[in-house]
């Protein structure tokens, strides 16, 4: 969309053009050096919906829950996911669920959705609760701990295991590292032209390769696999992997996926399993050791129900206080922190006309934030989800998305991070150390600004 087809329909209220070197070098500077301050002061200045004009095109921004229904849910087929952010992570991420669109998504929707039924996940937890025993075990209480390191190479090896029946021990610093690279690289612009070569690109090409030496190898050895010829219902790899690898599109036109198909369905659900929930469960820690009465509470709960023993499925109801905890934590730190879409065809957003072609950004993270919606929107405050505020808008709390392009494994996340965290508060304090103060940074996912490190204490009996 052209900025002067945008004039000629009626446009939210919104900064001015840029005009000239001088007030673009202002606006990416602003932006860069605070993207989230950035975004919240023009919501401030003009209101739940603006319009930025581009020289390619306008950006439509909004933050209120009235607005997220209308672009997720209720004209969801409006838009697509054609956003140039979008192009930007299909650089890692393919064509796989997080990035296509139209009949394409619909198949490959219908050939994941199997590995996330009720039976299957509940078949995930036992794996779950054992590789968080295992981190557990290398606790040393006294010492101070990385704790989203900690978080990355749990979530990885349970994710690995439970969805692709694969260990991946032996690769996490590679997946580590290229994570890092994906998340520095696709959140910022490239402005060179595309046969300049740069160090940045070249970090970048490296990562991909050692992702995709991972990921191909996983499939490779699961198709030489007697159970990749048959059915793998009852079968000891009756995982995503094997899933995908002997699946076929019995409601479409019978035909199995490509090994390029199954390798970016797998590297989408490789990183988005492991990378969203690890942030979750980093910034939950951390919000918990600066909150000692909810701490308390958490430990004295899920003490409470364990007695000692580790937990299963069937706890999960009985400790409502630690969902709370991840609810409240996820509402200030959501992982994915905005969503992009792309009109498909001429549409609106509240009452204004929204052209075809024009891309919008939705922000969870400001929702989120909102004190209309969320009183003393900044504390952290887990009691405010043991009871549902009816007086609250619909998607004024989002951290999955919402409508038919809601996260496949919103229920396979929420298992693992509850599993994973009364596991860790039934045994131990995290307290805050000295150090420069942790910031929220908005790249793939949020991410914060350094490493987490907590000091790890044994519960004692005094505590519980």
């Amino acid at each position: 969309m052209s900025s002067t087809a945008a004039s000629t329909h009626p446009v939210p209220p919104g900064p001015p053009p840029r005009r000239g070197v001088v007030a673009t070098a202002r606006y990416f500077a602003g932006f860069a050096l605070d993207p989230i301050g950035f975004v919240r002061g023009r919501f401030e200045r003009y209101g739940d919906l603006y319009y930025a004009p581009g020289p390619d095109g306008g950006l439509y921004v909004a933050r209120h829950p009235d607005h997220l229904r209308e672009v997720l849910v209720t004209r969801a087929s409006s838009y697509e996911k054609t956003h140039s952010a979008f192009q930007q992570l299909s650089r890692v991420l393919g064509d796989g669920l997080l990035t296509t669109d139209g009949d394409v998504w619909k198949r490959q929707r219908r050939m994941v959705q199997p590995a996330f039924t009720p039976a299957r996940l509940a078949g995930y937890a036992t794996a779950m609760v054992e590789e968080t025993a295992k981190t557990c075990a290398a606790l040393a209480p006294g010492e101070v701990v990385d704790v989203g390191k900690a978080m990355m190479e749990l979530t990885l090896r349970i994710v690995s295991r439970t969805l692709f029946g694969h260990d991946v021990r032996g690769d996490t610093d590679d997946v580590a590292r290229a994570m890092v690279v994906f998340q520095k690289q696709v959140s910022r612009p490239d402005l060179l032209p595309a046969w300049m070569p740069s160090p940045g690109r070249a970090r970048f090409r490296g990562a991909l390769s050692a992702l995709d030496r991972i990921v191909y190898g996983m499939i490779e050895a699961r198709r030489q696999s007697p159970g990749a010829r048959a059915r793998v219902d009852d079968g000891d790899h009756g995982d995503l992997l094997s899933l995908l690898v002997a699946a076929v599109d019995e409601e479409g036109d019978g035909s199995r996926l490509s090994e390029k198909e199954v390798r970016d369905q797998l590297v989408t659900l490789f990183l988005a399993g492991h990378e969203t929930t690890s942030h979750a469960l980093t910034w939950t820690l951390l919000l918990l050791s600066q909150t000692p009465d909810a701490q308390r509470a958490l430990a004295d709960e899920t003490t409470g129900v364990l007695h000692g023993r580790l937990p299963t499925l069937d706890d999960l109801p009985n400790m409502p206080y630690a969902r709370c905890v991840l609810e409240e934590a996820m509402r200030l730190y959501p992982p994915v922190y905005g969503i992009a879409r792309r009109a498909r065809e001429d549409t609106e957003i509240g009452g204004y006309p929204i052209p075809a072609g024009s891309e919008v950004m939705l922000w969870v993270y400001l929702a989120h934030r909102d004190a209309r919606w969320f009183p003393e929107p900044d504390a952290f405050r887990p009691r405010r989800f043991l009871t549902e505020d009816a007086s609250r808008p619909r998607q004024a709390y989002l951290p999955f998305g919402a409508g038919p392009r809601a996260c496949i494994g919103k229920a396979f996340a929420m298992q693992e991070a509850l599993l994973i965290l009364t596991t860790l508060a039934s045994r131990f304090r995290f307290d805050a150390v000295k150090g420069p103060a942790v910031r929220a940074v908005p790249r793939i996912t949020l991410c914060p600004s350094r490493p987490v490190r907590l000091r790890v204490s044994a519960l004692s009996e005094s505590y519980r």
